[in-house]
């Protein structure tokens, strides 16, 4: 095959770091792995991960899911990562990233494969810490900077790159155990190759995580139930099988990016999600979508200590989720799918999650002359509530320091673009600083509070 021979007489390293020194592959000392792969991949490390076959894949009795690789790499070699991946997913290899690890380049494809398969059941199984890194972006040729090219090299260096996106194609477009989707979504496969070789795009959000199948670990405890979670759980599973939850319902409306801006989001949506009754364990309780009107939309929510279960219809896209006709038609779910879909994953770590969403920013505050006196990263928690019939969307900044600036701003009839704002108790305005357009002017003291869009 020309892709193997090429590789003979060219010195080429694909979706790689620099450094040689093979991946270690050893047996894991850690329950939840049977086998463990660190570091950087080479020449020959599938032949060694292959090796570990007969005490990775093991069966019990059921399907072969106690058969877990952990995996904590950089990337490396496309040839040696792409024969694991395959390896992975024909063996139904489930596939780990434990706290504060990372899996990156042709690692992330490799942990994508993650499934588990038997007689009676199988699916995907593929589950990363909060605290862990996912990280994609294209595939690049490292080539021998000492040795003159000639044109039919560079023509066979050029095959060799679109063979190497034909063969990470190939994988991802195999379909999952027991299912219809593919293995790893159209629009991810799109960001990894739209990602330039030198930068990462990393699973970063609830919905990212939701969309594309892969479950977050370590969160449950940090979740406080709130009359919110019922909505998320029936907009986020009424999404997934279509598109990202803040595209299917605009970017600009409570559930995508707009919630962390100090535009006055729109009050009927607000009202809707802040006056819902509370979640309460094992009760069942229905739920229309935001979307709903014309069409009809909607879901029943049961929340369980380890799980939600949800069935619903979709009117206009044609999405069912179980059979709510039949008590035992929900479908089950982690209850990460409770969450505000641009929910930032690295959040988790800082407090308890009793926001709307969450996500980690910069707060910048400028004096009246417009010079810059403060700048920490800072984490913003949106809450919508109603207090005395005013719709409110508030945000709460919390410094490093433990110190907070809360901005509190009216929702508003749809169309309307300005309401009240109140900035740590004082009047405020919408202001445009620099090149900072979220900016709150506090008419008090005369200082701008700014956040990057």
């Amino acid at each position: 095959m020309f892709f193997k021979r090429f590789l003979a007489t060219i010195s080429v390293v694909l979706l790689s770091l620099t450094g040689t020194q093979a991946a270690k592959i050893t047996r894991s000392t850690n329950p939840e792995c049977r086998v463990e792969v660190v570091g950087e991949i080479s020449k020959g490390d599938s032949v060694v991960f292959e090796s570990f076959a007969d005490y990775l894949i093991v069966h019990n009795g059921e399907s072969t899911s106690p058969s877990i690789v952990c995996l904590d790499s950089p990337g490396g070699s496309v040839l040696e990562g792409m024969a694991m991946a395959k390896f992975i997913i024909k063996n139904g290899v489930s596939t780990r990233i434990l706290a504060d690890k990372q899996c990156a380049s042709i690692c992330a494809i490799m942990f994508m494969m993650g499934n588990y398969r038997g007689d009676e059941v199988a699916g995907l199984s593929r589950r990363m810490h909060y605290t862990s890194r996912l990280g994609f972006h294209r595939p690049y040729l490292k080539i021998n900077d000492a040795r003159n090219y000639t044109s039919n090299d560079l023509e066979s260096i050029y095959d060799l790159g679109i063979e190497t996106i034909y063969e990470i194609f190939t994988v991802a477009n195999q379909r999952e155990p027991w299912g219809t989707a593919q293995m790893i979504e159209p629009e991810l496969v799109q960001r990894m190759i739209a990602t330039p070789s030198d930068e990462m795009f990393y699973v970063s959000t609830i919905e990212e995580a939701t969309r594309w199948n892969i479950d977050i670990d370590g969160i449950q405890k940090n979740i406080k139930l709130g009359a919110n979670h019922l909505q998320y759980a029936c907009e986020n599973a009424l999404a997934y099988p279509v598109d990202l939850t803040s595209q299917l319902n605009g970017n600009d409306s409570v559930l995508g990016q707009a919630i962390f801006y100090f535009n006055p989001l729109n009050s009927y949506s607000v009202k809707k999600i802040a006056t819902l009754p509370s979640a309460q364990i094992n009760e069942r309780t229905k739920i229309e979508s935001n979307r709903a009107g014309y069409s009809n939309i909607g879901c029943e929510v049961q929340i369980f200590d380890q799980s939600v279960a949800i069935c619903g219809y979709d009117e206009s896209t044609g999405v069912r989720i179980g059979n709510c006709n039949d008590e035992s038609g929900m479908r089950h779910y982690s209850k990460s799918i409770m969450l505000h879909p641009k929910t930032q994953l690295s959040t988790f770590a800082l407090s308890d999650v009793s926001s709307d969403a969450r996500r980690i920013t910069r707060c910048h505050i400028y004096d009246a002359s417009l010079k810059l006196t403060d700048r920490e990263v800072c984490l913003q928690s949106v809450v919508m509530l109603v207090e005395k019939d005013v719709v409110i969307v508030r945000h709460f900044f919390t410094w490093p320091s433990g110190s907070r600036t809360v901005v509190d701003i009216e929702a508003a009839p749809y169309g309307q673009t300005s309401s009240a704002i109140r900035i740590n108790g004082a009047k405020g305005k919408k202001s445009t600083v620099k090149n900072y357009s979220n900016c709150i002017a506090n008419q008090t003291n005369n200082n701008f509070f700014c956040i990057p869009e």
